[in-house]
């Protein structure tokens, strides 16, 4: 096994595949090249890899970035079974819709809807006309058609229409129905993905892709930024990947480079952010983002309201402690959200004060028992909307580079498989035996005696 690295390293080296970037993808990719036989570097530029799916642990309780949901049923969890990448946790619990100034419990099936007083009995007529336009929908012709356009041919019931955004918002985080493209809010309806909320946060999936990859032969830098990925021209004027130049100037070969990064930062490695796809992607691409206040609490005022899940804003309050392993006994760990509409400006303190409001509301007297708590009022949800006019999923870039052979991307925003974590796991799975296709692996005799560090480890 190889150990775990901080830079400086005294020794330029070379590898296989380089890795840039340490969050699920990186590590998810750098953990199948190394399965492959390959030799596998990853460099990270923080003290430690994780990125958005990093935990912090503080007084007994698991605080994530804002809320996280794995959907386990998709490519994520597929990913992490061919890994072996433990993890447990619950579903979450038992939701409510607020609409006006009631409450009444979220009908998440065909059979609760019907027994729902959120929707009266026109919209609950209306939604099985709904269900059956979704079931019917040839998905492959709305590909380009968002949602709003959507709801705007098939839903005429307000109180139904702000039901179905409710639903997009919470599972794809996105307040754009006019980007959003309508085969994937279709796709969704129709498979009703489960999600689990983890125990001991997504940090469990961040030790546990790190140990597969260690596990397989790679070697991750942490403390290391690449600055660039270097290229030269190879036979008939077609680019090549040379390596990538660190943050110190030192050149770290390779035959192939996986940049699992938002597309802002991997256009900025690539001669100097002037590369013409890259530049298009970046373009293109409209990140949701949310504002988060989480909060942990040594009791929980209001047992009852466990999650709230408003119809007429976009906000979002659960108590994820409820399902996961996530505080410690007696305590609790709320999630509030509110989903930002991309273009729009916000004032982080009005935000912040309304998701306070929302605590007030449904779990008075919250603010006496706060152990710890975070506001993070613009985090990435995901880099890149599946957006209509892009085409869907289908549209999506990468992960292979136009006019740079061995060059590939992964993350959130890449490839035709899945949104959110399961992108960026899928994608990063794409990568990896793309690039491993394009090179052979070493004899084993020559990865173990080539290397000879002259640093700290960890």
């Amino acid at each position: 096994m190889h150990e775990e690295l901080s830079l400086p390293l005294q020794n330029p080296l070379y590898a296989g595949v380089v890795v840039v970037g340490g969050g699920l993808a990186g590590l998810a990719a750098a953990a199948y090249a190394a399965r492959s036989g390959r030799t596998v570097t990853l460099f990270e530029k923080a003290s430690q890899p994780g990125g958005r799916a990093m935990t912090n642990h503080r007084a007994g309780f698991s605080m994530n970035l804002g809320a996280h949901a794995l959907y386990y049923q998709a490519e994520a969890g597929e990913v992490l079974r061919e890994l072996g990448v433990p993890y447990s946790g619950k579903e979450p619990p038992s939701l409510f819709a607020l609409s006006g100034d009631k409450l009444h419990k979220l009908p998440l099936s065909p059979l609760t809807l019907l027994r729902s007083t959120l929707l009266d009995a026109p919209a609950k007529l209306e939604m099985s006309r709904v269900l059956a336009a979704v079931m019917l929908a040839n998905t492959q012709s709305l590909q380009r058609m968002s949602l709003q356009e959507w709801l705007e041919q098939h839903v005429r019931h307000s109180q139904l229409r702000a039901l179905l955004l409710m639903i997009a918002r919470l599972t794809t985080y996105t307040n754009a129905p006019e980007l959003l493209s309508a085969t994937l809010f279709i796709d969704i309806m129709r498979k009703a993905p489960k999600v689990l909320y983890l125990d001991g946060g997504w940090q469990t999936l961040v030790d546990g892709l790190r140990q597969a990859a260690l596990d397989a032969g790679a070697r991750i830098v942490t403390g290391a930024r690449v600055v660039a990925v270097e290229h030269e021209e190879r036979v008939q004027g077609v680019q090549g990947v040379q390596g990538v130049r660190l943050a110190n100037g030192e050149l770290f070969p390779a035959e192939a480079v996986i940049v699992a990064t938002g597309p802002e930062e991997a256009s900025a490695l690539l001669d100097g952010g002037e590369h013409a796809a890259l530049r298009r992607w970046v373009q293109e691409a409209v990140p949701a983002r949310v504002a988060c206040l989480d909060v942990a609490l040594r009791s929980l005022p209001e047992p009852k309201h466990l999650g709230v899940l408003s119809l007429d804003q976009p906000l979002y309050m659960v108590v994820h402690s409820a399902s996961a392993r996530l505080a410690p006994e007696n305590g609790a760990l709320i999630h509030t959200i509110k989903y930002l509409k991309p273009g729009e400006r916000y004032d982080p303190q009005a935000v912040e004060h309304e998701l306070e409001s929302l605590l007030n509301r449904f779990q008075p007297g919250w603010q006496r028992e706060v152990s710890e708590q975070q506001f993070l009022p613009h985090m990435n949800a995901t880099n890149a909307i599946v957006q209509a006019h892009s085409g869907g999923l289908t549209g999506r870039p990468g992960p292979e580079v136009p006019g740079i052979r061995n060059l590939y991307m992964a993350g959130d925003w890449v490839g035709s498989a899945g949104q959110l974590a399961s992108a960026s796991l899928a994608s990063a799975r794409l990568a990896a035996q793309l690039a491993c296709k394009q090179i052979l692996p070493p004899k084993q005799t020559a990865v173990e005696s080539d290397y000879s560090f002259t640093i700290g480890t960890r």
